[in-house]
């Protein structure tokens, strides 16, 4: 499996027929090097045995078993030093991910990644022996194959983001705004979102969230690792697997223009660089 700079030695990347986690990495113990990033997929973290220092924007955290860390991906954050921290770590992006969490009547699952940024929970007893056991579970299902094998998958992890939203309680009825810098990236991010499918340019973005051109190219960048366009291909991309999913008498083409790709070579490069098939190879893999 192809790995990005950033991910876990070893770590599972899902199938690419489905878009629920970018990484799950069960119980690696391996010694950590320092090597610090940010990215705009949200991050969570737990610490089986051993442990680290962990730097999170300008927040050192000494983390110990037991402890579950959940961060936004946004601020720069990685391990000091060099040590053996047997953890697991999981990496989702919140575009991706929410069609599959979110159901008539129910909380918002991503809520806390999005209020509270980033913290730390310590737990013991009862409460590590569950989130151990989710994690576990969640483990079993990333290899467990075909909609069965997902499903169960996807209740798993709702399972495991309902314990962190009941974490989280005291945190978010006490929540602080967010940076001005991170407010504006999620601005951006919800823009993108509504208006994915259309056609879109810098400027088109920017005066609607309010930002110049340059402030808002730069901002995007150091807080996410990616440019603007960058990630609108991915999320075209990521819908269009979906469309391709869930209706398998789409055509390529029809998919291309349904998901905001002008040209279709456009939009067949950028599916091969991403999920590392053509459409046609992917539609019918499917």
């Amino acid at each position: 499996m192809p790995k990005s700079p950033t991910c876990e030695r070893g770590a599972y990347r899902m199938d690419p027929q489905y878009s629920l986690l970018d990484i799950f990495a069960y119980r690696k113990d391996y010694k950590m090097a320092s090597k610090f990033h940010s990215h705009p997929e949200y991050e969570i973290y737990y610490v089986h045995g051993g442990g680290c220092t962990y730097l999170v924007g300008e927040t050192f955290i000494e983390l110990a078993p037991g402890d579950l860390l959940i961060m936004n991906g946004m601020s720069q954050h990685g391990p000091i030093g060099m040590e053996s921290c047997e953890r697991t770590m999981i990496r989702f992006d919140e575009v991706s991910t929410l069609p599959f969490v979110q159901s008539p009547g129910s909380i918002d699952l991503l809520l806390p990644f999005r209020t509270i940024r980033n913290r730390r929970w310590r737990l013991e007893g009862d409460r590590r022996a569950e989130v151990e056991h989710i994690l576990m579970k969640l483990n079993r299902f990333t290899t467990q194959p075909g909609s069965l094998g997902f499903n169960r998958l996807r209740n798993a992890f709702c399972e495991l983001l309902l314990f962190i939203w009941e974490c989280s309680e005291a945190d978010l009825s006490e929540q602080t705004p967010l940076l001005i810098k991170e407010s504006n990236v999620r601005n951006i991010l919800t823009y993108i979102e509504q208006h994915y499918m259309e056609e879109l340019s810098l400027e088109r973005v920017a005066d609607n969230v309010h930002l110049s051109k340059f402030y808002m190219v730069k901002i995007f960048k150091e807080l996410t690792g990616m440019t603007v366009f960058e990630y609108i291909n991915k999320r075209r991309i990521s819908q269009a697997k979906l469309l391709f999913l869930f209706d398998k008498k789409r055509t390529v083409t029809e998919v291309s223009y349904q998901v905001g790709f002008k040209q279709l070579t456009h939009f067949s490069r950028n599916f091969k660089r991403l999920v590392g098939m053509t459409p046609e190879q992917y539609r019918k893999f499917v």
